[in-house]
């Protein structure tokens, strides 16, 4: 089940509510997803206040928020979670410096992958994710949601998103459904991108670079998955362990996302 939020200047929004877990149905309108909010227009500001936003967690990093800064939400407290110190997910890379970096030997779908483990790996990254699922569990009113975003709603969106649906109770092909959906929304975009490059003579080198990176990939979340079993057992041990995050606070965050 995908709900999407129907914005003007916004893609990728979408409310993680309707899951299935063997304990309940994930509540609407409590954690939302999406992609930059730089150009938000004041319908759209207006929808997601009315939408219940209260929270809006940042993932993307210093350069990229002050690059496209997002557009505020009236009543929406902000918080700022930078998962890396610079955009290792390349969301915001020129053709120019992605053809030199693929010249260089490393794969963009090489590139992703490594992305992917930092998330368990990275001491910067687990401390992000840390205090995102403090404010998820801060919560605690009905009909308020927290939205998090990165740059295109992906990447570390869609880890985070695959983190909190997890802890949840999710089944893991469920949420490697949701991850996909992603492509849905990118794919006029990526074909928009690649049709240019190629226009321009483009090397098909970064033709192709463009569209790994651009792309939502079953390969780079379980690249996630493994990294969490290799040094957790799982990906929620790597929640207890790795983010410091108890097994009551588990049950808390279930009692406050799941509806019977």
């Amino acid at each position: 089940m995908v709900k999407i939020i129907p914005l003007e200047k916004a893609e990728n929004v979408r409310d993680l509510g309707g899951y299935k877990t063997p304990n309940g149905t994930v509540k609407f309108n409590k954690v939302v997803r999406g992609a930059s909010l730089s150009d938000l227009s004041v319908r759209d500001r207006e929808a997601l206040q009315q939408y219940g936003v209260t929270d809006v967690v940042d993932f993307r990093s210093p350069s990229e928020a002050k690059d496209a800064p997002d557009k505020k939400i009236p009543t929406a407290k902000e918080y700022f979670l930078p998962v890396f110190g610079h955009d290792e997910t390349k969301a915001s890379i020129s053709p120019q410096e992605l053809l030199k970096q693929l010249e260089q030997g490393m794969t963009a779908q090489a590139q992703m992958i490594k992305v992917y483990r930092h998330f368990i790996e990275d001491e910067h990254a687990k401390k992000a994710y840390q205090e995102f699922l403090q404010i998820l569990l801060a919560n605690s009113g009905e009909q308020k949601s927290v939205l998090f975003h990165c740059t295109a709603g992906k990447d570390r969106t869609g880890f985070g998103a695959a983190l909190v649906l997890d802890l949840l109770g999710v089944e893991q092909q469920t949420i490697m459904t949701d991850y996909l959906a992603t492509n849905q929304y990118l794919n006029d975009r990526i074909a928009n991108m690649t049709a240019a490059a190629k226009k321009q003579g483009a090397p098909e080198l970064l033709v192709n670079g463009i569209e790994a990176l651009m792309k939502a990939d079953e390969a780079y979340l379980n690249e996630s998955y493994t990294a969490a079993r290799e040094h957790y057992g799982s990906l929620t041990n790597y929640a207890k362990e790795g983010l410091g995050f108890t097994t009551g606070e588990i049950s808390d965050l279930q009692k406050l996302y799941l509806t019977k």
